[in-house]
């Protein structure tokens, strides 16, 4: 049983993490520039990898495990989580260990039971995935005790929050896009992750590794992989996947996103002007006793003497020190669309 994993491991690592051919070598790269320079990124960031066969396969689908292994190694998730229930998923599957490790980070929960690991994944179900990983959400207000009786016009009510789906109602295929992936779908587009073909969001239709790739493209710019101390950021959204990060003296209208593979005290901020998004989704060290009781003895990451528009935490009991910091709170008025900035 274990040689037949380790085995199955081995042919998903030269399928997934593929060969050492360059991007620009593989047989089967586009022939518009643009698409090329989308697959020469993807693979660059470790988004997308070839094949022992010297190909990227741009116009082939992605199944549900693959997405999951690519989200995760993505984010540097490393711990996993049960998914011991789900009946569909095979414990000695090359991908076992990446779904474990997309499902802990909450980029995929499954149905009931079934995770559907070998179904190709279509364009809502990978918009619901980015969503969730990096909080793309529309735009929306805090309704704590909705009472009415009609919603404003291309919106929808989740929980406590009204989103709006302005962004993809003057699609033409809409209506196809599923209730449960509305808001998702909304958020992707509305932060710039899809344009739509044609006019169409396609929501139903499998989603090829170009495409992706062209979302991930659109979302994330830059990626921090080496340690150090950053003075600026190129345009563009940017994602820190290391331990040892300094950003000193960042101006940026663009997000910011913390990897899960960041540590405690692995990230420091400091004078500061985001403008954008900080979405925290690393950072979280922690100790649980044999009671359960969960301790955290450093602060996850550090802001200081700086301005930061939003920040999103999207990962439970991370700490953070705004100590020195000038924090710019966004709240709706309830009754009106007008929100409201308080300084602290």
């Amino acid at each position: 049983m274990r040689k037949t994993r380790l085995l199955s491991l081995v042919i998903s690592a030269v399928m997934l993490f593929g060969s050492t051919v360059q991007a620009a070598n593989f047989s089967d790269m586009p022939t518009d520039p643009a698409a090329a320079a989308v697959i020469e990124n993807a693979v660059k960031n470790g988004i997308l990898s070839g094949y022992i066969d010297g190909t990227v396969r741009p116009d082939a689908p992605i199944t549900r495990a693959e997405m999951a292994s690519i989200i995760a190694r993505a984010c540097g998730a490393v711990k996993e989580g049960d998914i011991s229930r789900f009946v569909d998923v095979n414990a000695n599957a090359w991908y076992y260990p990446w779904l474990s490790k997309a499902h802990y980070i909450g980029a995929f929960s499954g149905s009931y039971n079934m995770m559907y690991p070998d179904n190709n994944i279509t364009f809502q179900e990978c918009f619901t995935v980015l969503s969730q990983v990096f909080d793309l959400v529309p735009s929306y207000i805090l309704e704590r005790n909705f009472t009415g009786t009609e919603l404003p016009a291309n919106s929808v009510l989740v929980g406590n929050r009204i989103y709006y789906l302005n962004s993809i109602s003057n699609f033409s295929d809409v209506s196809q896009v599923a209730d449960w992936a509305k808001v998702y779908v909304a958020g992707v587009v509305e932060h710039g992750g899809w344009y739509g073909i044609n006019n169409n969001l396609t929501p139903l239709a499998n989603i090829t590794r170009l495409q992706f790739a062209t979302v991930m493209d659109n979302l994330i710019k830059n990626y921090i992989d080496t340690p150090g101390t950053y003075d600026s950021l190129p345009q563009g959204n940017t994602l820190v996947r290391c331990d040892g990060v300094v950003l000193n003296n960042i101006a940026t209208e663009d997000d910011i996103f913390i990897a899960d593979c960041v540590s405690g005290n692995g990230i420091k901020i400091e004078n500061a002007n985001l403008k954008g998004r900080l979405v925290v989704r690393g950072c979280a060290t922690a100790t649980v006793d044999n009671f359960g009781v969960i301790t955290f003895t450093d602060y996850g990451i550090s802001l200081t003497n700086g301005y930061f528009e939003q920040i999103r935490v999207i990962r439970p009991l991370i700490n953070i020190d705004l100590r020195g910091s000038q924090y710019n709170i966004v709240y709706s008025v309830p009754g009106t669309n007008v929100a409201q900035n308080v300084n602290m």
